[in-house]
């Protein structure tokens, strides 16, 4: 079945400039029905003054035989509510909104231009503008360019004229005018069309020129092609480097989101104003139920948009809308790195676990213990006449400084001669060389490979130790996240950051320099995104990350159910798509800097700090020599005393006994 807008243009090629119609027919009726049918459109919003009514009702009735829903408003109906209602309806099924009016000049003017309060806080009306077609048929003798002054705020406009003369012509004459150019058809007319174009000052009418029969949406919306038309947003911004960054003496700010919201705004054409939230804050949910910062302006709808590292947040988007990501990335803890040089006397204790110097120091005792017992209790020994008069390993001592020096590799003179004696040893001597290969290698790579101790692990380490505090960006997305998590850690992590608070309301600076100054003064964490941290580390040697768990999404924010929200995202897709992101970060992210050396992988000289611990180990070897001196000189000198009595009292019993003999020969003689 022939739809009426083919069966319009089947019979006649149409001129430049025009729009024809067969004769015989309602021709302002069959022209704007041809101009729907081929631009598809498949529901108009009909609105009619009240000069125009029986057009309308008989547009409105031709165009349901043509299968197309429309609805009518008179012109004196619309207001900033029925509008409202309009789009409430429309926007279910179409962001696109298509209007048809009729219209004399002087009502179609007043209309136009009618104040329908379409600021940024009614959303929904506001993008009216740009979404939205209008035909407008005005039935008048008079010149349309008195529209070109008219400040009409719509982009996409499209009028034709259908003047009484026109009319009349069409009704009686079967002639075309001598300027036109005729059609092979004697039974063709035409009405002509414009569109209101964008111009610098003000509007302009331009003639719309019809090649062959097909009628695209631009050729009559040429407006349609160039984006936002130039209009203005309102964009909010807080510094965040590298993404935005404010130049304080010229006032300009530049980034990666100032890059890429140049790259929007040329590619979608528009422009924009740059401010800053009032407060300086990025955005957390207040007691009362609203927001602060920037994602408070857009709940406000104070702004158009907000352009910075907006994390992407689940609380934030029942209030806002975020477009397509721009960046991903995980959230990162910034601490302080610890002084090398107070842990370099350990570097001798490094290659091994606590646990193995735990286990080696049990085997020694233990073993010695066990070849002491074996060569002790063997009755491979029994025929030895006065062994336990000799050194050996029969004795626990010799047993001991042997098994120490075998972990030395060097060992000692007295060796078993049992079987079982010799057996073990062995296995003892393969043990000590394992041991001793294993540190030795692993000693090597520690003196030449400067190992970078972390403090805790994630936000559960930092949260479970009791040397660092911690902070983060207050009225940021990480205040929402930790105040509101049900995760153990994270719910301890924003409880002690209420606590420091008390004492320290620094933790919750908005200020990310004063964060790092901070850090830098030690004992300190600071919990942030990635990106910031990364910079700030290859800036300054003493900074460390720690990686967390928290994964961030950047975006641009938009008021909520912004119909606008398709568009920029489609818009930083093909950003994406085109590597201009990675392009801007490589331009932005620091070259080799100060700190580079650390990494590189080359000889360096051993420094009497890596092998401290080994004059520390001969100070405590002097330290034990001088006690075990001490105890064998004490020793010795107790064992002389005892001597000594020994002998003092075996001379005074030899003296006693003396005595006791003369005694007795004195009394025997006196007796005779």
């Amino acid at each position: 079945m022939t739809t009426t807008g083919e069966a319009l243009f089947h019979g006649c090629q149409p001129p430049t400039w025009s729009l024809i119609y067969p004769n015989k027919i309602d021709s302002a009726t069959l022209t704007l029905i041809s101009v729907i049918t081929h631009l598809k459109w498949t529901s108009v919003c009909v609105i009619f003054d009240k000069s125009t009514e029986l057009e309308a009702l008989e547009f409105h009735h031709r165009l349901s035989v043509a299968g197309r829903y429309a609805v009518m408003y008179r012109m004196e109906d619309m207001t900033s509510s029925k509008i409202d209602d309009i789009i409430s309806t429309y926007s279910k099924s179409s962001i696109m909104l298509n209007f048809t009016v009729f219209c004399r000049l002087d009502s179609c003017q007043s209309f136009l231009k009618q104040p329908f309060e379409f600021d940024r806080t009614n959303i929904l009306r506001n993008s009216l503008l740009h979404f939205s077609r209008w035909l407008v048929n005005i039935f008048d003798d008079k010149d349309l360019m008195i529209l070109e002054n008219d400040h009409i705020p719509f982009d996409n406009v499209a009028v034709i004229q259908y003047s009484s003369s026109q009319l009349k012509l069409f009704e009686n004459s079967h002639t075309i005018k001598k300027q036109e150019k005729s059609c092979t058809h004697t039974d063709c007319k035409w009405f002509p069309m414009y569109t209101l174009m964008w111009h610098r000052d003000q509007r302009g009418l331009s003639d719309i020129k019809i090649n062959g029969s097909v009628l695209t949406d631009k050729d009559i919306f040429p407006n349609a092609r160039f984006g936002f038309n130039n209009r203005k947003f309102l964009v909010s911004t807080i510094p965040s480097y590298p993404f935005v960054m404010l130049d304080n003496t010229t006032k300009t700010y530049t980034g990666i989101t100032m890059k890429l919201l140049k790259q929007l705004s040329e590619g979608l054409n528009f422009t924009y104003d740059l401010i800053g939230p009032p407060d300086g804050n990025w955005g957390a949910e207040l007691d009362n139920g609203y927001w602060n910062g920037m994602v408070g302006q857009l709940q406000r709808k104070e702004v158009d948009m907000v352009a910075t590292a907006l994390t992407v947040q689940s609380q934030r988007e029942m209030v806002m809308d975020f477009t397509h990501p721009y960046y991903y990335e995980f959230s990162s803890i910034l601490v302080k790195k610890s002084d090398p040089s107070e842990t370099r006397w350990t570097k001798l204790l490094d290659p091994f676990s606590s646990t193995v110097f735990l286990f080696v120091g049990i085997s020694v005792p233990a073993c010695s213990f066990l070849i002491f017992f074996f060569e002790k209790y063997n009755p491979f020994y029994g025929k030895v006449i006065q062994r336990r008069k000799t050194r050996g390993l029969h004795h626990f001592s010799d047993s001991f400084y042997y098994m120490y020096g075998a972990l030395l590799t060097h060992g000692g003179k007295h060796v078993p001669a049992s079987s079982s004696g010799r057996t073990f040893l062995s296995c003892w001597w393969i043990f000590c060389i394992i041991i001793v290969a294993t540190y030795t290698s692993n000693f090597v790579a520690f003196l030449t490979i400067t190992k970078e101790t972390l403090p805790f692990e994630g936000i559960q380490g930092l949260v479970g130790q009791n040397v660092f505090k911690w902070g983060t960006i207050g009225g940021s997305v990480y205040e929402t996240i930790f105040k509101n998590s049900v995760l153990a850690e994270r719910r301890s992590f924003w409880n002690g950051i209420v606590r420091s608070n008390i004492t320290d309301p620094n933790v919750l600076s908005s200020d990310y320099d004063e964060q790092i100054l901070k850090v830098l003064e030690g004992e300190y964490a600071f919990v942030w995104d990635n990106i910031p941290m990364e910079i700030s580390v290859a800036k300054s040697c003493e900074l460390s990350i720690i990686s967390t768990d928290i994964f961030s999404t950047y975006a641009l924010g938009l008021p909520n159910n912004s119909p606008f929200q398709k568009v920029f995202s489609d818009g930083i897709m093909a950003v994406l798509e085109g590597g201009l992101i990675d392009l801007w970060m490589s331009k932005i992210w620091p070259k080799l800097h100060s700190c580079h050396e650390l990494l590189l992988t080359r000889a360096k000289p051993i420094t009497i700090f890596d092998v401290q611990i080994a004059l520390y180990l001969i100070g405590v070897g002097i330290c034990l020599a001088l006690l075990s001196l001490l105890t064998e000189c004490f020793k010795r000198r107790c064992l002389k005393k005892r001597s000594r009595s020994r002998q003092e009292g075996e001379t005074l019993a030899n003296v006693n006994q003396n005595e006791t003999i003369s005694n007795a020969e004195n009394t025997e003689s006196q007796s005779i």
